[in-house]
């Protein structure tokens, strides 16, 4: 009897103890399905300026809380070295939210030799970037704290072993006003008889940034990998510098020839006119339309009730590098210079799309395209032009669009055309790598 209770009382403690582990492992299940589900739905909405976490990273989730409302939000981040970065996105722009890394790391050191490439730049700063495609173009401010004496800058980046010009850069600086005054002083103090040769040397000598603050401004269009931000010394702040520099290296600005693989043509110069630091730059994000000897296209009549104009490309110079993919008998409709239409200055009608000019000026200029309307991406999507088609040349190629530099990550007929837009199509043959879109990487 006493071992039958006691097989009893076993199996019963037995019983209890899996029933408290059931018990407890339902109810962590279920908070921990809760806390997710709460987590999910409590993506709170964008302030007006936002902090950039550690890793970077504003999510999806959080760009859909503002996508397409006629406001602008700010994400601010600080580095070690007392750099402060702002970026602002126009949330009206925001057609297709999707992830963006915001974070930068900045550096000054051992850019002696870009310098130079720049046709001896007076500053530099490197910054390294960590995100893919962009949802729109953002400004970006960067507060350095130190005083440039550059009063010129540009923001580019290495393609093909040139540096290609990404955009403008607006500087202003303040200098501590201690040295102001010193500064102020020693002009005070030149003597009128050999006032040019003592500005050319002090203007050698005085380039280092000084003890204050600097305010640099642009666009950005990618958010992957390096670029520069380069200053230089225009004329209209000191002839000095850019005398003395010019009369130094011995360089001057050339003539732009041939175009990059991209289907960008011609090298501008870097900076303006008399500047230090006015380099071998191309520009990156507009095409010229210089060497192609191709004709402008004109259309013959005016498009009705338009006011405005843009300007348009279309290139297919990557394939030249790929030759050997290319399908067989494709290979005459392979301009010898890669362009098909060379960067032509066109109208267009408020409202218009990139995919309604891009239309209008094929048909103008008798060039074959063909396009169909994607239900997935509620867009139009281009699959040929001049008679090339995706996977003509691998099966990574096809057609894609940049405007002002940026490639929009959203179908071109739902890009809405502004005045003054450089829209560019380009084949790839490397899903976008090839041609400075590196979103699908």
């Amino acid at each position: 009897m006493k071992k039958e209770k006691g097989l009893v009382y076993v199996v019963l403690a037995l019983l209890m103890s899996m029933l408290l582990i059931v018990s407890t492992g339902c109810g962590k299940s279920g908070s921990g399905d809760s806390s997710s589900d709460k987590k999910m739905d409590k993506t709170e909405t964008l302030a007006d300026v936002n902090n950039i976490p550690e890793d970077g990273v504003i999510t999806k989730e959080q760009f859909k809380t503002v996508a397409g409302e006629n406001k602008k939000v700010q994400f601010k981040g600080t580095t070690d070295d007392g750099i402060t970065y702002i970026w602002t996105y126009d949330c009206s722009k925001i057609q297709n939210p999707a992830d963006q890394n915001l974070k930068i790391d900045f550096s000054e050191k051992d850019l002696d030799d870009l310098k130079k490439q720049a046709n001896n730049a007076n500053d530099a700063l490197k910054m390294t970037m960590y995100g893919k495609g962009l949802i729109c173009v953002p400004d970006l401010e960067v507060q350095l704290p130190e005083a440039w004496q550059s009063n010129s800058a540009y923001l580019v980046k290495e393609q093909s072993g040139k540096l290609a010009r990404m955009s403008d850069v607006v500087v202003t600086a303040q200098v501590k006003e201690e040295n102001k005054k010193k500064q102020d002083t020693k002009t005070e103090e030149k003597d009128s008889s050999d006032k040019t040769a003592k500005s050319t040397t002090q203007a050698k000598k005085d380039t280092k940034p000084k003890e204050g603050t600097t305010s640099l401004k642009m666009s950005v269009t990618s958010l992957d990998g390096d670029c520069y931000i380069i200053g230089g010394i225009t004329e209209q702040q000191n002839k000095g510098a850019a005398s003395a520099n010019k009369a130094e290296n011995g360089t001057t600005n050339s003539e732009a020839e041939g175009s990059d693989e991209s289907g960008n043509s011609g090298e501008n110069s870097y900076n303006e006119e008399g500047s230090s630091g006015s380099g071998d730059v191309s520009d990156g994000g507009a095409s010229s339309s210089g060497s192609s000897g191709k004709q402008d296209v004109a259309n013959d009549e005016e498009v009705s009730g338009s006011s405005h104009t843009c300007t348009i490309s279309i290139s297919c110079a990557t394939i030249l590098n790929n030759m050997s993919d290319l399908k067989s008998g494709k290979e005459e409709f392979v301009p010898s210079d890669g362009w098909i239409l060379a960067a032509s200055e066109v109208e267009f009608t408020e409202g218009e799309s990139v995919h309604d000019v891009l239309q209008r000026v094929c048909k103008d200029a008798g060039i074959q395209m063909e396009s169909s309307f994607t239900p997935a991406y509620n867009s139009a999507y281009v699959e040929g032009i001049n008679n090339l088609y995706e996977f003509d040349c691998g099966q990574l190629s096809g057609w894609m669009y940049n405007v002002n530099g940026w490639f929009p990550n959203y179908g071109c007929s739902k890009y809405t055309v502004q005045d003054g837009d450089v829209i560019n199509w380009v084949y790839t043959c490397n899903l976008g790598k090839d041609v400075g879109d590196n979103s699908m990487y």
